[in-house]
């Protein structure tokens, strides 16, 4: 599954930690749907987050 890095907690200093990678579900144009550590689902604006660089690929 996709991961994305938290650059900016601005607003959600409950759910998501700078620093963190956090799982995507979803992503559409301007916003992804990721689950936290506590399996909550949350849509949040891309550019709060980046994409990780994944070294292997999924099948």
């Amino acid at each position: 599954m996709k991961k994305v890095l938290c650059t900016n907690n601005e607003g959600y200093e409950m759910e998501f930690v700078v620093g963190e990678e956090y799982e995507v579900e979803k992503e559409l144009d301007t916003t992804y749907i990721l689950i936290n550590k506590l399996g909550n689902k949350h849509s949040v604006f891309k550019k709060d987050f980046e994409p990780v660089e994944d070294g292997g690929k999924q099948a």
